[in-house]
């Protein structure tokens, strides 16, 4: 690994466990979809793929069809599935390499029949309602037209039906979630009555695959917690109070590298804008790491990184690409020793819900951002 000097860790162990560990609460009949977009939510989009298809996963959703026709190259059977919109131009694309689209309007239905008919083929599409959301998806009082469109459409197969929760993460008010749940079976009523059964069925996300059983339907979508993330601490709370037996394990450690070691003495300001001054003379590191690489710059002054079992703090602003850290405590260090970012080291944890409190965001965010570029190593 010394080839690297920042790189991300992603480890098959844990991933493979929380495939299994989600998998066993499936409802019989459910099937399971590895949700892979935004680069595997900063995992690598290859290298998480890999894993999962090793795991026995059914199907895989991603947002592009470009990330879509770039796994069918690598698995040429598999069930693929793009959850955003797609250009209307992209459709033959996506129809030449079996890929399922998810339309929410009529322009979409009709763009896939043309192109059925041209190529003469089948066109698998998923139809997304809009259950609560306000974001894609058909809205109720259009399903009825949309059904009949789709029963005379002869090169559109209608595949599968999806919605998506608003707000299924706040375990301890699940009524709008319920609601959302009851429109949706009530769309899958709509479509029944004009014979249209599609076989995938899928509306539940990781919350909804932990704490709702009933809304597994014939597929799930296993996003964050696939990575071993929490979608949100009332889910792991309730998860720990009702002792149901889900254990996630954190996929991704991030690492870097000490490139530089100095001395500083007290009062010494340290970085852009002068904004903080060592308080007493020490050593600091430089780290090649700043805020193009995914490393916020809300941390500055803030975060922590953790060198040889040791926490580290941040010093002054994170820059483009380095950083410094206070490396006062940590015995014998050498220049190229291992940081990590985001991980544990001995007893310390760096987690991305640590650096998600410190920047006031999510920790679906600090994974994503996480620069496509920097090299991904299964472990």
């Amino acid at each position: 690994m010394k080839r690297y000097r920042t790189w991300v860790e992603v480890s098959e162990r844990a991933l493979t466990h929380n495939v299994e560990t989600l998998r066993s609460l499936l409802e019989d009949g459910a099937r399971f979809c590895a949700v892979v977009k935004a680069n595997a939510y900063g995992h690598g989009l290859f290298e998480v793929a890999g894993i999962a298809a090793r795991a026995g996963v059914d199907a895989f959703a991603v947002d592009s069809i470009d990330d879509a026709l770039s796994l069918r190259e690598v698995y040429p059977s598999a069930m693929i599935l793009t959850l955003g919109y797609t250009m209307s131009d992209r459709f033959r694309e996506a129809l030449s390499a079996n890929i399922h689209l998810t339309v929410s309007d009529l322009e979409g239905i009709e763009q896939a029949q043309t192109i059925g008919r041209e190529l003469a083929k089948t066109f698998p599409i998923h139809l997304k309602v809009e259950t609560g959301t306000m974001r894609q998806g058909v809205n109720m009082e259009d399903l009825t037209d949309m059904a009949l469109h789709l029963s005379r459409c002869d090169r559109v197969s209608l595949e599968g039906v999806s919605t998506h929760f608003a707000n299924i993460e706040d375990s301890e008010n699940p009524e709008f979630a319920a609601r959302q749940f009851s429109l949706y079976e009530q769309a899958l009523s709509i479509l029944s009555e004009h014979q249209i059964c599609p076989p995938w069925r899928h509306c539940a996300c990781s919350a909804a695959i932990i704490l709702y059983p009933q809304t597994h339907q014939t597929l799930v979508r296993a996003g964050i917690s696939l990575y071993g993330l929490w979608s949100s601490e009332l889910v792991e709370n309730t998860v720990r109070r009702l002792n149901l037996g889900c254990d996630l394990q954190p996929v991704l450690t991030w690492k870097s590298r000490v490139t530089q070691i100095k001395t500083v003495h007290m009062g010494t300001p340290i970085g852009y804008g002068l904004t903080e001054v060592m308080k007493r003379s020490g050593r600091l590191a430089v780290i090649p790491v700043g805020y193009f690489d995914g490393y916020d710059r809300l941390l500055s002054s803030k975060g922590e990184v953790l060198i040889k079992g040791t926490r580290c703090k941040v010093m002054g602003r994170i820059c483009m690409n380095m950083m410094m850290v206070d490396v006062s405590q940590v015995p014998q260090l050498e220049k190229e020793d291992e940081v990590i970012l985001l991980g544990t080291d001995g007893r310390h944890r760096v987690t991305a819900e640590d650096h998600a409190r410190l920047c006031q965001t999510i920790p679906y965010e600090v994974l994503t951002r996480i620069n496509s570029a920097l090299p991904r190593v299964i472990v």
